[in-house]
């Protein structure tokens, strides 16, 4: 039996730390953590193109390494070489399956985790005998404010990330308060202050990367922070939910969009909007409960000690 050590995701700067949330939720809940040794920045090029020779492998150690296939190599350097990897995955979206598939072939991954369910499925199929787990990707949820009553708060509407073909004719009137990212300018300074414009927000536009980037993405659908981060801040979703969400919730936290006079329904919504209050609720509550990651690594440990690895 090997002993499971996690290794802290390479933190860019400025970068997305939904993966860094992930590990610290490992470290937690008492998991064992391994030194990280990532290359110098002037040599991340070499990392992510040129692989390392494979020399004896550890028996007594696996790592847990927090991984997008846009990034494999680079995502479990340099333990790829000489320990049994345990890739905890991201973003697998459909045009990159093969490379999943060709990176545990290479490499002899024989467990696995997805955050996106039909992944799983896919190399479930692919790979019969691999130990494959399913866990929906999760959230810090202690960071996020729950906010005024979505009455008193002062952006009607708030649009950030990527936008939505469907939501394309979006336009409110000067009267209302409606923010808006742009493609190469930062709509907010730091998470910090993205924070506190969300709780401060009634509505917001929400569409999984399925709907937004298709081609991209292929036919996998998947939960994102996103939603998490919206219902945890008491922000009323308009467009749709990801099938992983309703299906782990029981409900559906989203108002499905009007594709036919976006902006007139949400002019109503706003003029209603007291209405709401009741149904945001109702989300916090939810995400509280099911949506941390101290949840999932609960989760993930037990199965992996089930699966013959040591823990703690």
């Amino acid at each position: 039996m090997k002993i499971v050590k996690a290794v802290a995701p390479y933190q860019f700067k400025n970068g997305i730390d939904f993966k860094m949330k992930a590990y610290e939720a490992w470290q937690k809940a008492g998991g064992q953590v391994a030194e990280s040794y990532y290359p110098p920045r002037w040599a991340h090029f070499f990392a992510h193109r040129i692989e390392l020779p494979h020399l004896k492998m550890n028996d007594k150690e696996a790592r847990l390494r927090f991984v997008q296939p846009v990034t494999f190599r680079f995502d479990t350097f340099p333990d790829y070489s000489r320990y049994e990897i345990i890739p905890f995955m991201w973003d697998t979206w459909e045009p990159f399956h093969e490379t999943i598939a060709q990176f545990f072939i290479k490499y002899h991954i024989r467990t696995a985790i997805f955050c996106a369910s039909q992944t799983a499925e896919v190399m479930r199929k692919r790979f019969p005998n691999m130990n494959i787990l399913t866990i929906t990707e999760g959230i810090d949820t202690l960071i996020y404010e729950e906010g005024l009553p979505l009455k008193d708060r002062s952006i009607d509407l708030l649009e950030f990330g990527r936008q939505n073909i469907k939501a394309a004719n979006l336009l409110l009137p000067p009267q209302y308060n409606h923010l808006k990212s742009r493609r190469g300018v930062k709509l907010f300074r730091s998470d910090i202050e993205f924070r506190k414009n969300l709780a401060d927000s009634k509505i917001t536009l929400a569409f999984p990367k399925h709907d937004t980037c298709p081609e991209e993405t292929g036919f996998v659908e998947t939960l994102t922070q996103r939603y998490w981060e919206n219902m945890l801040s008491r922000v009323l979703m308009i467009g749709k939910a990801p099938f992983e969400l309703t299906n782990l919730i029981g409900y559906n936290p989203v108002i499905e969009i009007d594709t036919s006079n976006p902006t007139e329904q949400i002019e109503n919504i706003l003029s209603h909007i007291e209405d709401y209050q009741t149904f945001v609720n109702r989300n916090r509550v939810t995400a509280l409960n099911r949506g941390d990651w101290s949840i999932r690594m609960n989760t993930i440990m037990k199965w992996l000690n089930k699966n013959g690895y040591i823990i703690k």
